[in-house]
């Protein structure tokens, strides 16, 4: 008996993770592919390469100066030109909907955090979440400092300590 409904439930484990992909929303839409700017890219790599190793053979002393300063001179304005082109491409793309999507995230984020009973830092009034420890512009402790009498830890902004009494 004991065999039996070990074995079941087994059986039943290994569906579950056989079966959990085909079950699993799939969010992520496939990258639109661009030839052209993926060739772009490959030859401004392959320029790139080449000065580096135009700078080594240079400096292993295959090269003599006079080739070397031409042949740089040719490859950087090869380069200049494949960049100039790579930004007029990139510049056409369609921006990603996620840029979109970040951007009004972002624009939410600063909304709640100007709301009423947000946190702000006691020194430079910046936002901060419950569970930090030190603000993140000015460095300032936001767990508040601890009574020079008794060692009681005081919330910030607090002008006394609620355990003794001394000033902060």
């Amino acid at each position: 008996m004991l065999s039996t409904i070990l074995i079941a439930l087994i059986v039943v484990v290994v569906v579950v993770i056989v079966a959990y992909p085909l079950f699993k929303p799939q969010f992520a839409l496939p990258e639109p592919t661009y030839p052209v700017l993926e060739e772009l890219v490959r030859q401004r790599d392959a320029m790139y390469a080449a000065i580096k190793d135009l700078e080594n053979e240079y400096a292993t002393g295959k090269l003599s100066e006079s080739d070397y300063r031409s042949l740089r001179a040719k490859y950087e304005a090869k380069a200049v030109a494949l960049l100039q082109e790579l930004d007029r491409v990139v510049a056409t793309l369609p921006r990603a909907e996620t840029d979109d999507t970040i951007e009004r995230e972002v624009a939410r984020l600063r909304r709640a955090s100007k709301k009423e009973g947000a946190l702000t830092c006691p020194q430079c009034g910046a936002a901060y979440a419950a569970e930090d420890v030190f603000c993140a512009k000015c460095g300032a402790s936001l767990r508040g400092t601890r009574c020079p009498a008794c060692g009681t830890r005081a919330a910030v902004g607090d002008k006394f300590c609620r355990q003794c009494g001394t000033t902060l």
